[in-house]
């Protein structure tokens, strides 16, 4: 599954926000992060919203789609 930001279309590795030094998640690729933790990923389609995306997009609630 491609695994990328709804608004920008880039790949969580490609977002600083998720990286694991940004997260604490050490050991933790930026995908899996994103997987496990973001409450936007869609788990159908693997959209999600990285933050300057979603306060873009007007916050929508739920998952990406």
């Amino acid at each position: 599954m491609d695994i990328r930001c709804n608004g920008c279309h880039k790949t969580p590795e490609e977002i600083e926000e998720f990286w694991p030094e940004s997260t604490g998640e050490s050991g933790v690729c930026a995908s899996d992060y994103v997987k496990r933790e973001e409450g936007t990923f869609n788990t159908e389609n693997g959209h999600f919203w990285c933050t300057s995306c979603y306060i873009k997009a007007g916050m929508p609630l739920g998952v990406a789609l």
